[in-house]
């Protein structure tokens, strides 16, 4: 078992991706400090005992301490490690890297947390590409994904009698925003749903109120703000909204996964550019419809929408197969990692049926 741990969240949501690892490392005997670049208000989970938080802590900061592990969701991390740590990265998305990470971001990681089969072959082909060497991938699954089906589990929490549909579209930036929807169709799809008697809670990423979006969300906003169906969701975490709506339309962004695999319900993912989808890989293009339908025009959207609802049993077993089939430790990935923590630090670095990359430069 590691004696000292240090954890970082650059982003609020990035707390439910290491879920209740902290607080179980802890637990064993762990010292555990959990930093956060953010406000101690705006921390989403109740606060773990034997773990040691600070808050508004700046990334420059983490240069000067030590750690045995360094545990982050920070995607493209490249300076500012914790000395002598061994870097373990979780992944804030369940979907591949394609469209979505730029290569060089998980170059300066020892350890990549995988949640499921297909990162083993998606990083397994980037570690050939960048040649990486004594990289290792971690079976874990994923922990935002259990917390969330616990959560679900006791809350009780029902969507109405009336079409919900969560439009919840990607933070566009240089990698994605070939794929990113919210700019060019975000207003026409809110106005084709709610047209057509849908109620529609839009969920734009939180990134998207403070940069190049903003005006986008702003607009939408100010546009449907009045009318009856319409719902907006600022909230830091959006597990009540979501528990609460039949499906989920998106676009590149892995919420769509994360919501299926969750509650059991459709995603469905507006993509309305095929051909630049061409040759590239990973479940956000060629998984879709396992949890969903794929829309490629506006005057589909509605069709597609309440084909989903027809088809809502059907669709539920479904997701429930593909969901146990690709992902590791379902249910189980925090305390798999609690259990497997001291591999990180022995002599091989990992346990013995880890896929370790070595590739030559």
């Amino acid at each position: 078992m590691p004696r000292d741990v240090l954890c970082y969240c650059y982003h609020v949501s990035h707390v439910l991706n290491l879920g209740r690892i902290p607080a179980l490392l802890a637990e064993r005997g762990a010292r555990v400090r959990w930093f956060n670049a953010f406000p101690e208000s705006a921390f989403p989970l109740e606060r773990a005992p034997g773990v040691e938080y600070a808050f508004d802590v700046p990334l420059q900061a983490l240069g000067g301490q030590e750690a045995d592990l360094y545990l982050t969701p920070f995607v493209g991390q490249s300076a500012h490690f914790p000395q002598r740590a061994r870097r373990v990265h979780f992944l804030v998305s369940l979907t591949g890297l394609d469209g979505v990470y730029d290569k060089a971001m998980f170059d300066h990681y020892d350890v990549i947390a995988c949640a499921g089969r297909h990162h083993i072959d998606d990083f397994t082909a980037l570690a050939r590409e960048r040649g990486w060497q004594h990289k290792v991938l971690m079976p874990l699954g994923y922990p935002k994904l259990d917390g969330q089906r616990r959560q679900l589990a006791g809350s009780g929490l029902r969507a109405p009698d009336k079409l919900t549909v969560v439009f919840a579209p990607t933070h566009a930036y240089y990698i994605n925003q070939g794929f990113s929807i919210l700019n060019r169709y975000g207003e026409q799809l809110i106005a084709a749903m709610l047209d057509d008697g849908i109620s529609v809670v839009f969920r734009p990423h939180m990134e998207s109120w403070r940069d190049q979006d903003r005006p986008v969300v702003e607009r939408i906003v100010a546009r449907f703000q009045a009318h009856p169906d319409f719902a907006l969701d600022r909230s830091g975490n959006y597990f009540d909204t979501y528990a609460q709506t039949h499906m989920m339309l998106t676009d590149i962004s892995g919420t769509g996964f994360t919501y299926a695999f969750t509650f059991g319900r459709p995603a469905l993912f507006f993509a309305p550019n095929a051909a630049d989808e061409a040759g590239l890989r990973g479940i956000q293009f060629e998984r879709r419809e396992n949890i969903g339908l794929v829309v490629r025009s506006i005057d589909e959207l509605v069709a597609r929408l309440r084909l989903a609802q027809t088809h809502s049993d059907f669709l539920q077993r479904q997701i429930a197969e593909f969901r146990d089939w690709l992902l590791f430790n379902p249910g189980g990935s925090e305390t798999f990692f609690a259990e497997h923590a001291h591999a990180l630090l022995s002599a091989q670095g990992a346990a013995p049926d880890w896929p370790h990359l070595h590739h030559p430069v």
